[in-house]
């Protein structure tokens, strides 16, 4: 599970974390890593810190573990299959 410093947050294509502080400059939070639903693929910013890496990793290896089943993506109760575009046994 995420640190009080990194927001982890379920956006419309997959997963994302997120640096709390500092803040960008645009106001939002700086991106750290990445996990589509799609292909369960983690794109780690290189800019990332080793300490918040060390917190992301196990987070989105947490979640590539539950490839093939349905994650609940709204409030509504629509889902999504983790790793959809993946074949069976890759």
């Amino acid at each position: 599970m995420c640190e009080p410093r990194i927001f982890c947050g379920v956006f419309p294509a997959g997963f994302v974390w997120a640096d709390r502080k500092p803040p960008h400059p645009d106001g939002d939070y700086k991106r750290l890593a990445f996990l589509p639903f799609d292909t369960l693929t983690l794109a780690v910013e290189p800019e990332c810190p080793p300490d918040l890496r060390a917190v992301i990793e196990p987070d989105a290896a947490r979640l590539q573990a539950r490839r093939g089943e349905q994650y609940q993506v709204t409030t509504a109760g629509q889902t999504v299959t983790l790793g959809y575009t993946l074949k069976p046994g890759h």
